[in-house]
């Protein structure tokens, strides 16, 4: 799930983009089919894919960050402006952590 989120969040997947079939997937990585839908599921109720029937599932066309995460960088701005720290001083800080 989390490298879905990651191709979406870096525009490596596109909007609308299909995702292979569960089958398909959960052979190329060796799990099961059942997990592979348990994760498109929980993808689809994050609103990260949509399903179609008969279109199997695409990245959906309003993706939106997670409220935690949207909140968390909210407090992190607000905390960085308190302390001085412009837009680019917080890049640089995010991208030195991640």
């Amino acid at each position: 799930m989390a490298c879905v989120r990651r191709g979406v969040a870096s525009g490596e997947l596109a909007l609308g983009e299909q995702l292979p079939p569960a089958a398909e997937l959960a052979k190329a990585l060796s799990v099961d089919r059942n997990t592979v839908l348990a994760a498109y599921r929980q993808l689809r109720e994050d609103g990260v894919l949509e399903f179609r029937r008969g279109r199997g599932a695409r990245v959906a066309s309003a993706v939106t960050e997670p409220a935690p995460v949207t909140e968390a960088a909210q407090l992190l701005v607000a905390v960085a402006r308190r302390h001085g720290l412009g837009r680019h001083d917080l890049l640089r800080l995010i991208e030195k952590l991640t």
